[in-house]
């Protein structure tokens, strides 16, 4: 029987259909297959969270939770996220705002103490707004070489170092970067201050805000701040002497993680900080005056920061907001594609700061194969 027009049109339609289902299923193996090839190459563990509007949430595993028993990672696993805290600070910080308790626009004296502003550079000019927008111009302790030589060859325990004191040892003294409002210099320093900030507007400080307002009220309930989790946390890898030889580092970034205040602090699982930024970036944690405060970026044609947010204008994707962190045993990025609807979170049990190039190498071309397998056909 001969096919009539109809018929063969339809039969075409479906086989056109069948072929880019097949395509896309194809490119989503092909992401474990990257990240695969990553950790057989040296990286302890990979997880990936994938969500399109074709094909709605994809969780992706590779590699090791603990290396010395060979335990293979899966979803309840949890990661120190790094300075992707910072955008849970900007949450919090935005949320005071919300509530009448601060003003972006306040300058940052009326809340700290004489004995902190006294050896902060143009301290009397500096803004909430400019401490989250990392635009004070404050020195970044976190990058400091004194700081960083003490605590990497083990002299330097940072329990016993307060937050008052890291900024007096290490920022006192350091000449502004730039006028406050002027420039963007990415700098742990200001994210520290909002920490003291919200500890002077909340009942019972900001870790307990945090931790009440932002996790548990949103249903994060596979995230902390600045506390150890009771379970399934992964043991965190690093190479110090840059030998390329991954060490455990688990003890260390529980040390770091614990202390660090709202410029890292968040522990999470692959699922909550994929949630986290996806329900951030489509409206769903602040108002929306908030959110168009958030996403000000400091240089509209070619914006790389807002407010606690990063964002990027590149090929292939067109634009990105999110955030990453990259610690001496965490390496983390959890980014939106608001053109494409996609929410993308990449979390790694291996610093790439600190250590061999050669970590940081895998880590960026294992990243990078993701990106261009996802938009690009």
């Amino acid at each position: 029987m001969m096919m009539t027009k109809k018929s063969l049109l339809m039969l075409l339609v479906c086989f056109v259909y069948s072929f880019c289902s097949n395509a896309q299923l194809s490119k989503y193996r092909k992401i474990q297959i990257i990240i695969d090839k990553a950790t057989n190459d040296g990286l302890p563990g990979v997880v990936v969270y994938l969500k399109t509007p074709e094909r709605g949430e994809q969780l992706f595993f590779s590699g090791y939770a603990n290396l010395e028993s060979k335990t293979p990672l899966n979803p309840n696993n949890i990661f120190a996220l790094g300075s992707i805290g910072k955008t849970y600070c900007a949450v919090a910080v935005l949320k005071l705002v919300e509530q009448g308790k601060l003003k972006l626009d306040d300058k940052i004296c009326k809340y700290l103490p004489d004995k902190i502003t006294s050896f902060l550079p143009n301290v009397e000019q500096v803004t909430i707004r400019h401490l989250l927008a990392n635009t004070s111009g404050f020195y970044n302790y976190d990058k400091d070489p004194e700081l960083n030589f003490l605590y990497l060859n083990g002299k330097l325990a940072l329990d016993t170092l307060s937050h008052f004191e890291a900024l007096e040892r290490f920022v006192k003294g350091k000449d502004a970067l730039c006028l406050p409002g002027e420039a963007y210099h990415y700098s742990s320093t200001n994210y520290m201050l909002l920490a003291m900030i919200m500890d002077k507007v909340t009942t019972n400080g900001h870790a307990d805000y945090l931790r009440e307002e932002i996790l548990k009220q949103e249903g994060f309930n596979h995230s902390f701040y600045k506390q150890t989790p009771p379970n399934n946390l992964v043991n965190h890898y690093g190479d110090l002497n840059q030998d390329g030889v991954l060490e455990d580092l688990t003890s260390q970034t529980i040390e770091t993680t614990n202390w660090f205040s709202s410029d890292d602090g968040i522990y999470a699982s692959l699922e909550d900080a994929a949630h986290f930024m996806e329900m951030l970036l489509t409206n769903q944690l602040l108002t929306k005056n908030s959110m168009i405060e958030m996403k000000t970026w400091n240089d509209e044609k070619s914006p790389d920061y807002g407010l606690g947010l990063m964002a990027d204008k590149g090929f292939p994707y067109k634009f990105l907001m999110g955030h990453s962190g990259r610690g001496i045993s965490t390496t983390t990025d959890v980014y939106y594609f608001p053109n494409q609807q996609i929410t993308l979170a990449i979390l790694c049990n291996t610093g790439i700061r600190a250590a061999s190039p050669v970590f940081k190498k895998k880590y960026f071309k294992m990243r990078k194969q993701i990106v261009k397998k996802l938009f690009l056909f």
